[in-house]
């Protein structure tokens, strides 16, 4: 038999300003938003609470409440208008600020992947190109659109791979078949998707260049200008560095 006196007791969350949120919220639908202080006053009251429960729900609850009170507080007539337009502004430091920031090494990890697929990407359009040119090109090269049709890469081949990919064929009088395959990141950066562009051609040669730049050689210089043989530069995806948002020091 347990001793109820000696039982650790459990204290209540607190959900003082999420109740006076949502309270304020209601009052406010029937005066109008007791012209506008009380609407404004709520969305307020509201985010703190918010922010409070998401920064330390062991002690403060009350979630719910305060998301119900910052709704209803925008939602009071008329001066609640104002408030509704406020309502992103203040909400959004305060959902920032409950998500966890991902580490470098995270950021490193999911840039190196995209680089990594983008890199078998553009060889397998490479080997596409050789194929139908045997084939169906009949000597020439495709576009992507042309690949596609005939069933030699997919049209989803570049889906949720952080990059914009595109091949051209390059037909010359006088002068060889020729094709550009390019690969730039849809966005650079510490927190882009990668941070280094790719390029390929006939010679199925992988061209490498810092940034979102489009690679492509000259009809006489097939090398892409500012670009550079990937094994010449080693397979190292890098991470930008994020300058500190207080300031250079």
């Amino acid at each position: 038999m347990s001793d109820s006196s000696t039982s650790p007791s459990v204290q209540p969350k607190r959900r003082g300003l999420a109740i006076a949120s949502l309270i304020i919220g209601i009052v406010g639908t029937v005066t109008c938003g007791i012209f506008g202080a009380g609407a404004i006053a709520g969305v307020i009251i509201g985010a703190m609470a918010l922010s409070k429960a998401n920064k330390n729900p062991a002690i403060y609850g009350g979630k719910g409440l305060s998301i119900a009170g910052i709704v209803v507080s925008a939602m009071s007539p008329s001066p609640g208008i104002v408030a509704a337009v406020a309502v992103p502004n203040l909400i959004r430091p305060v959902v920032h600020s409950s998500l966890p920031m991902p580490a470098p090494q995270d950021l490193l990890e999911s840039q190196q992947a995209h680089e990594a697929a983008a890199i078998e990407t553009v060889k397998e359009i490479g080997r596409a190109q050789v194929i139908y040119s045997v084939t169906e090109g009949r000597g020439k090269f495709g576009d992507m659109a042309a690949l596609v049709a005939s069933a030699l890469i997919d049209r989803n081949l570049a889906a949720d791979s952080g990059y914009i990919f595109s091949t051209t064929p390059v037909n010359i009088g006088g002068m060889p078949p020729m094709f550009d395959t390019t690969a730039r990141p849809i966005i650079t950066g510490r927190f882009g998707t990668a941070n280094r562009s790719f390029a390929s051609n006939e010679t199925l040669v992988i061209y490498v260049a810092d940034g979102s730049v489009e690679l492509r050689g000259t009809p006489d210089n097939r090398e892409p200008v500012g670009g550079t043989p990937l094994n010449d530069q080693g397979d190292q995806p890098r991470l930008i560095p994020c300058p500190s948002i207080r300031g250079q020091r």
